[in-house]
């Protein structure tokens, strides 16, 4: 398979694509606002940490790897890890907001929108977004797919595998937006409860991988329904499945921890230098 074969669209998603162009467009165009205003800000890496979150989506969401996903557990265990994760720390950490800055003049604003949408909206997004909920919808999304008759008709229904797929791609970036996005900067009580945070979602998918990669019954056989995109055993399968949920992801969690004690100890260097 060439690489261009391998680059187009499995099955063609309209949303999926007009999502993805309007980000990289909106970003691009934001990017370049800022540096016409400010040709020394220091913003490069945080353009090509969006970029590679943004094209790690379409890669696992769009492509070969889509198709994989639906026939073999590990492959759908990587495409999770990239949309759950990877993809949505990459594009909080390369300033997602700067999105904003490329709005144009004549795009409606939030404030515009009527309260009766607007409201219930907002209070939505405040639950979800709770330091004691945000973890919990972290790692219970994950479990919650994994339940194997779930999973199951997940893997059956091309609508309900792209809710799942979207469901994860979200509240990825809700939960990363909230440890790491702009709106904190490494406030004491801020601190200690994204670390408590951290900790919380790192201990259940180690758990859960571990699980996984040492149970010696076959846990997901609609693989064997639909056939394996390769010939590799069911138990072989789940093993590398198991091994993907449990070292990469919660190494990706341990990355977050890494990072929010990194912005604790900047915020307090840059308030030892105000006050020095």
């Amino acid at each position: 398979m060439h690489l261009l074969d391998f680059l187009k669209p499995w099955e063609f998603s309209p949303v999926l694509m007009v999502s993805f162009l309007l980000l990289f467009w909106l970003y691009t165009r934001g990017f370049m606002a800022i540096k016409r205003v400010d040709r020394t800000a220091k913003t490069y890496w945080q353009a090509v940490s969006f970029y590679i979150g943004l094209f790690s989506i379409y890669i696992v969401s769009h492509t070969y790897i889509d198709y994989l996903s639906q026939y073999m557990f590990w492959v759908h265990r990587f495409q999770h890890l990239v949309l759950h994760h990877l993809a949505p720390m990459l594009m909080v950490l390369g300033a997602v907001e700067i999105v904003r800055k490329g709005l144009p003049n004549y795009w409606p604003c939030w404030s515009s929108v009527p309260t009766l949408i607007r409201w219930p909206c907002e209070r939505l997004y405040h639950l979800i977004q709770h330091p004691v909920l945000a973890p919990i919808l972290f790692v219970g999304l994950i479990y919650l797919w994994l339940i194997p008759d779930i999973h199951f008709i997940a893997m059956l229904s091309k609508k309900l595998y792209y809710v799942m797929n979207w469901s994860m791609l979200l509240d990825g970036f809700l939960f990363w937006w909230l440890v790491l996005g702009p709106e904190w900067r490494g406030e004491g009580k801020g601190f200690k409860t994204r670390i408590i945070m951290m900790f919380v979602v790192v201990v259940p998918q180690q758990l859960l991988g571990a699980y996984l990669t040492f149970s010696t019954d076959v846990i997901y056989d609609v693989y064997d329904v639909c056939g394996r995109a390769w010939p590799i055993s069911p138990i072989a399968d789940q093993i590398y499945g198991g091994i993907i949920t449990w070292i990469p992801a919660s190494m990706m969690s341990v990355l977050g921890l890494v990072l929010v004690l990194r912005r604790r100890l900047n915020y307090q260097k840059n308030e030892n230098y105000e006050k020095n």
